[in-house]
């Protein structure tokens, strides 16, 4: 069982996608070239609220446990979570890979997930983050395309359920987290960590 970050601690946080890309950019013309490999992952970096005695212990303890870069945790990420949505909503079809993904049902004739919401597929260790880049509505039969990044990790499997009400993101430490102590026994913590694929 994966553990998971308890949210009523997180203060302020930076998420952000990053592509592997590089760009090589001529001295001489200023005309560049793009290599791009593919590869796409969050990133954050998370400020927790200051805690005292045994809840900054408990919170210690749980950095500690995972061992630097070693544990592997789930985050489900406050600025994202939404209302519940309209239906419940699961992949409609096997194989599918990119930055599409055919899903059904949604309550027919209504918007499934606008720009900017996220979602999450898998479960535990299979956990993947996905933000919605357009707008999608379901059509009669309660069928929606959502368009996402970053591309499909993993093609999932015909039927899997979408978390759209608290979507989670499996992270990895980036450095060992310190516990910074203060007077009156209080803790504060911030970390970064990246998605771990």
């Amino acid at each position: 069982m994966i553990p998971e970050l308890p949210l009523t601690l997180v203060t302020s946080l930076e998420r952000r996608l990053v592509t592997a890309t590089s760009l090589a950019t001529s001295p001489f013309t200023g005309s560049a070239q793009l290599q791009d490999w593919g590869g796409e992952w969050w990133e954050y970096q998370i400020e927790m609220a200051q805690t005292q005695g045994r809840d900054g212990r408990r919170l210690a303890a749980f950095f500690a446990q995972l061992g630097g870069a070693r544990g592997r945790f789930l985050f489900r990420d406050p600025a994202v979570v939404q209302s519940p949505s309209a239906g419940d909503p699961i992949v409609d079809g096997a194989g599918q890979s990119g930055n599409l993904l055919a899903t059904r049902g949604w309550v027919p004739d209504v918007p499934a997930l606008l720009v900017g919401d996220f979602l999450s597929l898998g479960a535990d260790s299979a956990t993947r983050l996905y933000q919605v880049s357009a707008d999608a509505a379901a059509d009669a039969g309660g069928r929606a395309t959502l368009s996402l990044v970053p591309r499909l990790r993993a093609s999932p499997t015909d039927g899997a359920s979408l978390e759209v009400a608290a979507p989670a993101v499996l992270l990895r430490l980036s450095a060992p987290v310190p516990a910074r102590i203060g007077r009156a026994d209080s803790y504060r913590f911030s970390f970064t960590a990246r998605e771990a694929l």
